[in-house]
């Protein structure tokens, strides 16, 4: 793939952050942030738990405060959020790597409508984008150009179909917490819910997976590649308001090992979290004048005759090399 392609690829498809790591071990609102979803010493101490029943029976009570998240959220038509990760890779065919990313924005869910501004480091090399997603047309602006791109409406469906759950529908992502059933437990610290999971079974590699789509663009990988995952660890936990039941944050680590090359396993671990707040009460996303006049962006993603030093395959767009490589979902 050439120069000009990776970088309009990685243009169109900036949330799937970690493909880059995959590519490396194949040849890659202002709103304020609420707190960690972890606890510190001092807010263990002031814990107080909402029960002490052990087993199912936790497990249950747990996934019940879930049920009541994704119901309040299932109701909340806008709100702001940040989405951070966190990857590092090493070991096996692997080259060792680390990639941050950081996405801020608001989202609105019916129509679909996201404006986020997103900024990643992998080994070193920073970037930053604004991207606005609204039906039939996706924009991007390169702050070090001080210009606006425009992409096709086919582009536009293309990448609002690989966006996160935990970025655009909250509630679909809290059932997929509730699949880790039994193991769930839950507490109450100062007028909040955390519901928390820690273990390796299946129920927390088919939860890692879900995550896993796309934040290692898992369903690009050889379907052998994907049955080497092996989970050494996986901590999981989700911050509800008491009195809305809303989400407020969650956070997701894990360690496992892949083998990109059969028998050559390497390490990845993830640190995958975010917050949600002003639920309902963001202002209505809008695209600025000079993004609607933007010219449409083209050639094509990974058209092989684009032409080096053409604008519209963005090759001017240099605040795009720290997301180069990512050049698949």
């Amino acid at each position: 793939m050439s120069r000009t392609s990776k970088r309009y690829s990685s243009f169109v498809f900036v949330f799937i952050f970690a493909a880059a790591l995959a590519l490396t071990a194949c040849s890659g609102n202002d709103s304020p942030a609420e707190p960690n979803a972890t606890s510190s010493p001092a807010a263990e101490r002031r814990e107080t738990a909402i029960a002490s029943p052990s087993g199912s029976e936790a497990g249950s009570e747990a996934a019940a405060l879930i049920g009541q998240a994704r119901a309040a959220m299932a109701d909340v038509g806008r709100y702001a959020f940040t989405l951070h990760l966190v990857q590092k890779l090493s070991g096996g065919a692997a080259a060792d790597s680390v990639f941050e990313v950081t996405n801020t924005g608001k989202a609105e869910r019916s129509p679909l409508k996201l404006d986020q501004t997103i900024d990643s480091v992998q080994d070193g090399e920073t970037s930053s984008l604004r991207a606005i997603l609204v039906p039939d047309a996706y924009y991007v602006y390169d702050p070090s150009f001080e210009e606006w791109g425009k992409l096709s409406s086919e582009q536009a469906a293309d990448i609002a179909r690989t966006l996160s759950d935990y970025q655009i529908d909250p509630a679909a992502a809290l059932a997929s917490a509730a699949s880790l059933g039994a193991g769930l437990s839950s507490a109450r610290e100062e007028g909040r819910d955390v519901v928390r999971y820690e273990g390796k079974g299946p129920e927390a590699l088919a939860f890692l997976k879900h995550i896993l789509e796309g934040t290692l663009d898992l369903g690009s990988l050889d379907e052998a590649v994907q049955r080497t995952i092996a989970l050494e660890s996986l901590s999981a936990s989700f911050t509800l308001d008491a009195a809305t039941h809303l989400p407020l944050a969650y956070r997701v680590e894990s360690k496992m090992t892949i083998e990109y090359e059969p028998g050559s396993p390497s390490e990845l671990s993830q640190t995958f979290e975010g917050t949600y707040a002003k639920h309902g009460a963001t202002e209505a996303i809008a695209v600025p004048k000079a993004a609607l006049e933007a010219p449409e962006l083209d050639p094509p993603i990974d058209d092989p005759e684009a032409t080096e030093g053409d604008l519209g395959t963005l090759d001017g767009l240099d605040g795009l090399d720290g997301l180069e490589g990512l050049d698949s979902y």
